[in-house]
């Protein structure tokens, strides 16, 4: 039942650039329609990730991180299959097992979408900067088997 819920709201979310991609390809070609409507995709889904990516006051505020994504955990088990794969003072790390949005573009024959709906966690953390870091080295947008979300204390210069 889950596996169907995810396709459903993937398909829900990512069918307005499944069909914009599609019919703009016609007359500029696949790629050249990714490139036009990825930046909105990434928009999309930094709207969406903010209800998941808990706000800290500050870098000083970086102990409430991983209680705050624990309790918004709520939010992502309809969607992702998830496991806390590293969790200490300075770390919150995340291993997603994976992604309905890039399934479904991958379905689509839309795979070079898929990166865009991944730039939306680098936009929260850039919007972040000066509370934590953020670093992934898996995404499943690329082809990767799961992603790794990567959270770390923000170490002041002294």
């Amino acid at each position: 039942m889950k596996k169907i819920l995810r396709q459903l709201i993937g398909f829900i979310v990512v069918s307005p650039f499944i069909l914009f991609v599609y019919l703009t390809s016609i007359f500029i070609g696949k790629e050249k329609a990714i490139k036009i409507f990825g930046p909105s995709a990434t928009f999309v889904s930094k709207q969406a990730i903010k209800l998941f990516v808990p706000r800290i006051k500050d870098a000083d505020d970086f102990d409430s991180f991983p209680t705050g994504m624990k309790a918004n955990f709520w939010l992502w088990e309809p969607f992702y299959d998830f496991d806390i794969a590293e969790e200490n003072e300075d770390i919150f790390k995340l291993h997603v097992w994976n992604c309905p949005f890039c399934e479904c573009l991958t379905g689509f024959g839309l795979r070079n979408l898929s990166p865009y709906v991944c730039e939306g966690d680098w936009a929260i953390a850039r919007d972040n900067i000066d509370r934590w870091d953020f670093e992934r080295s898996h995404q499943i947008g690329t082809g990767d088997r799961f992603c790794d979300h990567t959270y770390k204390r923000k170490r002041r210069n002294t």
